[in-house]
C-alpha cells in the first residue's frame, strides 16, 4: 500500500511541476470562501479511505484552492518555488521521524545539521568553532531568540525575575522598514510594544545610523536601557539592506546587542557580486537567515545563527529527570533553544548543498538577481518608474499615470491579479510611499515571463 501511494504522489509531483508554467489562468485570487468553500470539499469521516483516493483528493484541492507560490509568475512575498530534493527530503523525514531536540536520540541527523549550519556561517564570514545554531520555524521564531539572547546577555536578571527583575525599561532599535514580527516578539517577551523605538529610514529606506545614535542618546536621558539594534538585509518591503557596519560600531560603542535580520537577504552572502553588499555582518551578535525564501526549500526552515552560547544557555537550559544526559562532544539543541521536540529541518537544506554545491546555489540566486535587473531595465523604457534601491531581485515601481485618486497603486495590482496570470502585491513604504511591488521568487522564471508580466501592467493603466 505504502509503495503504491508513493508512487501515485511521485505522478503526481511530476505531472503537477511539468504542467505548472503552461496553466492559465493561476488561482491568484477569488478563491470560494466560507461556507462555499467548506461546501466544495467532501472529507467525509464515516468509512476509511485508502491512501491513492485521499492523494488524489487533496492534491486535486491543493491545485484549485491554493495560491501556486511555486509559479514562475509569482512575482509575491518570499515563497520561492522548491527543488526537488527538497521533496524527497521532507519525504525522507517523515519516514525516519528522527527526534532532534537532544543528542542522543538523532546523532547522524544532528551532525547534518550543524554541518550545513557550520558551512551557511562560513558564507557570512562566520567561524565554525564561535558558532552557536540551530534551524527554527522560520525567521520570526530566529527573530524572537535574537531578543531572548540579547535579554540573557546583557540584562541576566531578566531570565529569573522577568521584566520586573529589570532595573531600566530595555529599548530595542529597529527601522521603519524592519520585519513586523518585533512587534509580536516585544509582545510576548513581557516588555510590550513600548519597547520598540523606531528609527527613521533614509532616502533608500534604510535605517540611519546618525538618527539611531539619537534615538539611543535620547533613550538614556530619560532613564532607559538601550539593550539591542536590529539591522535588516533585505527588508520586506523594499528589500533595502542596511547599513551594518556602522550600525555595529554603534552597538560596539554603546555595549548593545547587534542582530541582522537576513531572512531574505543572507542568501547575496553566496553570490560573489551580491557579497559585498552584505558588509558588517560579520560583525553582528546574531544573524537569521531563513533557507525557505533564497535557497528555494520548502517550508519552514529558518535558521539562528549566534556567537553567544552561554547566553543561549542561560536562557533555554533546562535540566530533567526524564530526558537522557547530554553526550559529550554533542549539543541537546532543547536546552539551547525555544524549541524542546525538534524537527530534523535541516536535511533538506543539506540536500539542496549537496545537489547544487554552494557555487551553484549562487548561481540560482545570481539568476534571479539578474532577471530582476531585466525587469528594472523594461520597466524603465515602458515609462515605470523605480522607487527602491536593492541589489536584490525586488522591484518597487510606480508610474506617472498613477494619479492616486483616479489611478492608484491598488488598482494596477487588482487589474493584473484580475487577468489571473501574474500575482504581484502593493506595497506602502516610509513617508507614505505607495508603489507596485514584485519581487522574483522563482528560479525558473524567465524573460518570457516578465514579457507577460509588462504586458499586463501595460494593460491595467490603460483599462
Amino acid at each position: 500500500m505504502l509503495a503504491d501511494a508513493l508512487q501515485r504522489l511521485a505522478t503526481i509531483a511530476d505531472e503537477f511541476r511539468g504542467s505548472l508554467r503552461d496553466r492559465s489562468p493561476i488561482p491568484v485570487s477569488n478563491f470560494p470562501v466560507g461556507e462555499e468553500l467548506r461546501a466544495s470539499y467532501t472529507f467525509g469521516t464515516a468509512e476509511p479511505r485508502g491512501l491513492e483516493r485521499i492523494l488524489t483528493d487533496v492534491s486535486r484541492w491543493m491545485e484549485t484552492g491554493i495560491l501556486q507560490v511555486t509559479h514562475p509568475r509569482y512575482f509575491g512575498l518570499f515563497n520561492p518555488s522548491v527543488h526537488a530534493s527538497s521533496i524527497i527530503a521532507d519525504a525522507l523525514v517523515a519516514l525516519y521521524n528522527p527526534q532532534m531536540g537532544g543528542w542522543s536520540h538523532s546523532p547522524a541527523a544532528n551532525e547534518i545539521e550543524q554541518w550545513t549550519l557550520g558551512a551557511l556561517a562560513e558564507t557570512l564570514g562566520w567561524p565554525r568553532e564561535r558558532l552557536a545554531a540551530h534551524y527554527t520555524s522560520g525567521g520570526s521564531e530566529a527573530n524572537h531568540t535574537a531578543v531572548l539572547a540579547a535579554l540573557a546577555d546583557r540584562a541576566p536578571e531578566y531570565c529569573t525575575g522577568g521584566t520586573r527583575a529589570l532595573a531600566k525599561p530595555p529599548r530595542i532599535y529597529v527601522s521603519d522598514e524592519s520585519h513586523h514580527s518585533f512587534v509580536k516578539i516585544a509582545r510576548a517577551c513581557g516588555l510590550g510594544e513600548d519597547a520598540l523605538a523606531h528609527v527613521a529610514t533614509d532616502s533608500s529606506f534604510r535605517m540611519r545610523p546618525d538618527a539611531l545614535l539619537a534615538a539611543i542618546e535620547r533613550d538614556e536621558a530619560l532613564g532607559m536601557k538601550p539593550l539591542m539594534v536590529v539591522a535588516t538585509a533585505g527588508t520586506t518591503g523594499s528589500g533595502a539592506i542596511e547599513p551594518m557596519s556602522e550600525v555595529a560600531d554603534i552597538a560596539l560603542e554603546r555595549q548593545m546587542w547587534m542582530h541582522v535580520d537576513a531572512a531574505w537577504g543572507g542568501s547575496a552572502a553566496l553570490v560573489p557580486r551580491l557579497r559585498p553588499h552584505l558588509a558588517g555582518i560579520e560583525l553582528a551578535d546574531s544573524v537569521t537567515w531563513d533557507a525557505h525564501k533564497m535557497l528555494s526549500v520548502s517550508m519552514g526552515a529558518g535558521m539562528f545563527f549566534c556567537k553567544h552560547r552561554a547566553a543561549l544557555q542561560r536562557m533555554f537550559e533546562i535540566n530533567t529527570g526524564y530526558v537522557p544526559p547530554t553526550v559529550e562532544g554533542g549539543v541537546d539543541l532543547y536546552k539551547e533553544s525555544l524549541q524542546w521536540s525538534r524537527r530534523f529541518i535541516g536535511l533538506k537544506v543539506f540536500f539542496a548543498i549537496a545537489e547544487h554545491g554552494m557555487e551553484g546555489l549562487g548561481r540560482i540566486i545570481e539568476r534571479q538577481a539578474a532577471t530582476a535587473d531585466l525587469l528594472r531595465e523594461r520597466l524603465r523604457a515602458a515609462g515605470w518608474r523605480i522607487v527602491n534601491d536593492t541589489p536584490l531581485p525586488l522591484v518597487c515601481f510606480t508610474h506617472g499615470a498613477i494619479d492616486g485618486q483616479s489611478l492608484t497603486t491598488q488598482n494596477v495590482v487588482d487589474r493584473v491579479l484580475a487577468r489571473g496570470r501574474c500575482w504581484i502585491s502593493h506595497v506602502k513604504l516610509p513617508r507614505g510611499t505607495a508603489a507596485v511591488r514584485a519581487c522574483i521568487t522563482s528560479f525558473d522564471t524567465n524573460d518570457e515571463d516578465i514579457d507577460v508580466l509588462l504586458e499586463d501592467l501595460a494593460l491595467a493603466l490603460s483599462s
